[in-house]
Order: C-alpha cells, then sequence, then structure tokens
C-alpha cells in the first residue's frame, strides 16, 4: 500500500521550499541507503538538490510518493532474490534463477545505472580533484553504463557562441582527446535546445531537428546513428553539455538512459562548482 505523506489538500495549500520533498529522499536512505537515494532520483527525474530548493507542489510530492513506492519495492525484490539464490528444491538442488525475462534485463540496466553513479559520487577525488581527470573518468563510466562508443564533455564560453570539447572517449580505442570546437553560427538549432531542454534524446541524430544540423559534416562520417546530450548547468548559467553518441543506427534511449545521463551531468556541475568556491 501507498505510504501517504499529506492528508487531502494539504499540498494544494502548501507551498514551502523543499521541507517536504526531502522528506522522501531521507526515508529512501533509511530504506537502503545512498543507493535507494540515486534509485529515487532515476525513478522521480529529480535530485535532492532539487528537491530541496524546489516547491512543494501537488505534482512533485505526488511524483516522490510514486517513486519511493517503487523504490520500497524494488529493494524489497532485492532481498527476496537474494534469499532466493541460497533456496533448494525437495532434492537439494539449487532453485535456478531465470534472469532473461524483458523486465529483468531493465532492472539489472538500472541497477547498472544506479551502481555507476553511486561509484562516481564515493569517489572523493574526483569531486575535489583536478577538472581533466574528473571529466575522463566520468565519460569512460558513462560509456560503459549505457553502452555507447563515445561520451564527450563540452564547455560553453560565456557569449554561448561556441563550445569546446573538454574530453572525449572513445572506447573501442580505450583513447581520450579533446580541443574540437563548434560554433552556435553553424549549428544554431542545437544550442536553441542546449539553453532551453533539459536533455536531448535524439533517438535518429540525422533527422532530429535539434541535431539534423550535425548529419553531412559530422553524424555521417562517423557513423553516429543517435544522440543523448544533456546540458551542464551551474546556478543560472548553462556552462556545458555531456554528450553520448551512439554509432550505428537509430536508438531509442530510455527513460532510465535519460535520468542517468541528467545524473551525470549534474554530477560535472557539483564538480564545477567546487572548483569554483574553492578556488575563489
Amino acid at each position: 500500500m501507498r505510504t501517504r505523506w499529506r492528508s487531502a489538500g494539504q499540498f494544494g495549500r502548501l507551498r514551502s521550499v523543499g521541507r517536504q520533498a526531502t522528506l522522501f529522499f531521507d526515508h529512501a536512505e533509511r530504506i537502503g541507503g545512498l543507493r535507494a537515494k540515486i534509485a529515487l532520483a532515476v525513478h522521480t527525474r529529480t535530485t535532492s538538490t532539487e528537491a530541496a530548493s524546489a516547491q512543494d507542489t501537488a505534482d512533485l510530492i505526488e511524483r516522490l510518493e510514486s517513486g519511493l513506492d517503487v523504490v520500497r519495492r524494488q529493494f524489497e525484490r532485492a532481498g527476496a532474490g537474494s534469499a532466493a539464490a541460497g533456496r533448494t528444491d525437495e532434492s537439494g538442488q539449487h532453485l535456478a534463477v531465470r534472469p532473461n525475462s524483458p523486465g529483468q534485463h531493465a532492472e539489472a540496466a538500472l541497477r547498472r545505472y544506479q551502481q555507476t553513479y553511486l561509484e562516481v559520487m564515493s569517489q572523493r577525488e574526483l569531486l575535489l580533484g583536478d577538472e581533466r581527470s574528473t571529466f575522463r573518468r566520468v565519460t569512460e563510466a558513462a560509456s560503459q553504463a549505457l553502452d555507447v562508443e563515445r561520451v564527450s564533455i563540452w564547455r560553453v564560453d560565456e557569449e554561448v557562441t561556441k563550445i569546446r570539447c573538454v574530453d572525449l572517449y572513445q572506447r573501442r580505442e580505450a583513447s581520450h582527446s579533446e580541443g574540437t570546437e563548434l560554433f552556435a553560427r553553424d549549428y544554431g538549432s542545437y544550442f536553441r535546445a542546449l539553453q532551453t531542454q533539459r536533455t536531448i534524446a535524439a533517438h535518429d541524430a540525422h533527422t532530429d531537428p535539434r541535431t539534423d544540423c550535425f548529419s553531412p559534416g559530422y553524424l555521417k562520417p562517423i557513423g553516429i546513428g543517435a544522440m543523448l546530450d544533456v546540458p551542464i548547468w551551474t546556478g543560472n548559467a548553462m556552462v556545458g553539455v555531456i554528450c553520448h553518441e551512439h554509432v550505428g543506427g537509430r536508438r531509442e534511449w530510455t527513460q532510465d538512459e535519460e535520468t542517468f545521463a541528467y545524473l551525470m551531468s549534474s554530477f560535472v556541475s557539483l564538480t564545477l562548482e567546487l572548483a569554483r568556491r574553492l578556488g575563489g
């Protein structure tokens, strides 16, 4: 049964900033620690930082309430699955677990995203270390988690006239590079999307109106069929973008994949903000 956090109509009147929303993340932490908090963020597409600063609207509370129910069931199933792994039948043989159903495949992918983000967040040296090392770790981790060939991080100039690649990881070659620049005058639709959209999930990058401008000179020569890009924001400024490029045909990005990409963007934002504060 769904946990009810409010009486009827309570949040229709309440508009405090983040006071109720943060309770859901506190409860998730009691259910399963940091991993459960990350799971709640994935399911609701809302980070704990966003929840703390957002208005406690009825829509946000309803989304967090539903997400917490999903997280609770997920961790209950995980506990039951661990117990089942040790069960035997009447002859003493271990019971087999069938891991290949679509639902189990999706859950396995979600666990992979959560674990990757957890591992990145737990590495203090990434938060407080040099940007170059942090960018390289993030692009490698995202490439493996999302199973994409290319992941890159770009920084934007103050006038938002261009973006410059500060790290591109290519998985097949296990190589890093940097330095490419793209200009707003050449890719206007893409730059407009960066400043107005939370994610750019281009399932077919050649036909998506936000990314088709890259098709002739960039996507086709490399063989990129789909792009999943997330702007990086610090405060009220868009300071860059993290780009995931699928080499091959079109690819339908799932909501979980979009949310994972958004969380990695938030991590990069956090490292940049900490670096700015420590340096200033």
